[in-house]
C-alpha cells in the first residue's frame, strides 16, 4: 500500500483516485513502478527449509527470535518471529537493503506505519511498530498463520461461489476500513 500525496490516506496500488480526498493517483503509481524497476517482483511464499537473511533461532533487536522465513517479494522479506518480551508471535517485514539507505523511502515507510496503526479492523492485519537491526529497517505486525489466497487457488482451483463471495466481502470490508 502507498499513501495519497494529497492527504496521506492509505491507497491501494492501481486505484485511480483517493477514496478519502478524491485526488488523482495516476502519477503516484506510475512513479512507484518506475522507482522499483527490477526489484519489483511478486510475492513468493518461502519453500520448506528456505531461509533469507536470518536463520531460525537467530535473535534480533534483543527481543525477536526468528522462527522462519514466510516469504519475499519486491518490497522485502517477511519472517515469523516470537516476541520474547510479550511472549507472542509476530511478523517482521524487512525493507529491501537498498531501500534502507534512502532517507526519503525511510520517511515514507514511517509515515505508512503511522497511518496503518490507525486502522483497526478484523480483516486488516495490525501493524505494531518499526525497528532497525544492522542498518535494516523493519516493521512488526500481527502474525496470521494460514494459507494465502494465491496458494489456495493454485491448490484447489476455483472457489465455490459462496466462499468466493464471502472472501470478496471480507476483502471489501478491510479495504473500506
Amino acid at each position: 500500500m502507498s499513501s495519497c500525496p494529497s492527504c496521506a490516506a492509505l491507497v491501494v496500488e492501481g486505484t485511480r483516485f483517493c477514496s478519502a480526498c478524491g485526488a488523482s493517483l495516476a502519477g503516484l503509481f506510475f512513479a512507484l513502478t518506475e522507482e522499483r524497476g527490477a526489484g519489483d517482483r511478486a510475492w513468493e511464499p518461502a519453500k520448506d527449509g528456505e531461509h533469507g537473511r536470518f536463520t531460525p533461532g537467530e535473535l534480533l533487536a534483543h527481543c525477536y527470535r526468528i522462527v522462519e522465513l514466510v516469504g519475499r517479494g519486491g518490497m522485502g522479506e517477511v519472517y515469523h518471529a516470537d516476541d520474547l518480551t510479550l511472549e507472542q508471535p509476530v511478523a517482521l517485514k524487512f525493507l529491501p537493503k537498498e531501500f534502507s539507505r534512502d532517507e526519503e523511502r525511510i520517511k515514507r515507510f514511517r509515515r505508512e506505519v503511522r497511518i496503518a496503526r490507525q486502522i483497526a479492523h478484523p480483516n486488516v492485519c495490525r501493524v505494531y511498530d518499526i525497528g532497525e537491526v544492522s542498518g535494516l529497517h523493519f516493521l512488526t505486525m500481527e502474525y496470521i498463520d494460514g494459507e494465502d489466497l494465491g496458494s489456495l487457488l493454485r491448490r484447489i482451483g476455483c472457489l465455490p461461489q459462496d466462499k468466493a463471495i464471502d472472501i470478496a466481502r471480507q476483502l471489501a470490508s478491510g479495504l473500506a476500513a
